[in-house]
């Protein structure tokens, strides 16, 4: 099956959209259901606490969330489907496992995704949390980006969320992605596992 017809539950994609719609994270059930900025919001604000205890809370929650179902939003209806939503697999794939063709192997996979681990993981720990997660996604970002460190943290919470697996009870903030969860969501996103 490829991987653009899966339906939500199926990896860290479909877990991240189902929590957005408000769906059990294995639901398979929600793959004609579509969200809004206000589902994206109450997803930023109660799941991954999204700049909490910062000034102007309110306002980098309804920006971040409309700026992500604008980008998101292909049709311009205002909301997201599942197909639209492809495309934040493909841009969490191309930052965990950079440089993979059309249709990569599990061993192309793996060796990206292993490398990528390695220069992100800067302590050696075999661990990826909040801090490392968002330099890097700090450093991927153009010197000039508005809203800079905003754009990182945001990107470091929805990685943490859509991959961890294991400490789904703790603050995003608090959690981390080991080797293999890391490599695993890299294979999902791929449609090699």
């Amino acid at each position: 099956m490829p991987q653009h017809s899966r339906r939500p539950g199926q990896g860290p994609i479909g877990r991240t959209f189902n929590r957005i719609v408000g769906q059990p994270e294995n639901s398979a059930e929600t793959g004609d259901m579509a969200f809004d900025r206000k589902m994206v919001e109450n997803y930023l604000d109660k799941n991954l606490n999204f700049a909490e205890g910062e000034w102007f809370r309110g306002k980098k929650l309804s920006g971040a969330a409309e700026g992500l179902v604008e980008k998101l939003d292909t049709t311009g209806d205002g909301s997201v489907s599942w197909d639209e939503f492809q495309a934040f697999r493909t841009e969490i794939l191309g930052a965990m496992a950079p440089g993979l063709g059309e249709s990569p192997t599990s061993a192309q996979v793996a060796e990206a995704a292993t490398g990528t681990f390695g220069s992100v993981d800067g302590d050696g720990s075999g661990n990826v949390g909040m801090g490392e997660a968002q330099s890097n996604a700090k450093s991927a970002l153009p010197e000039d980006t508005e809203h800079r460190d905003l754009i990182a943290q945001l990107g470091a919470r929805l990685m943490l969320d859509a991959v961890d697996t294991d400490q789904r009870e703790q603050d995003v903030s608090d959690r981390s992605i080991s080797q293999a969860e890391w490599s695993s969501a890299a294979q999902q996103m791929a449609g090699t596992e």
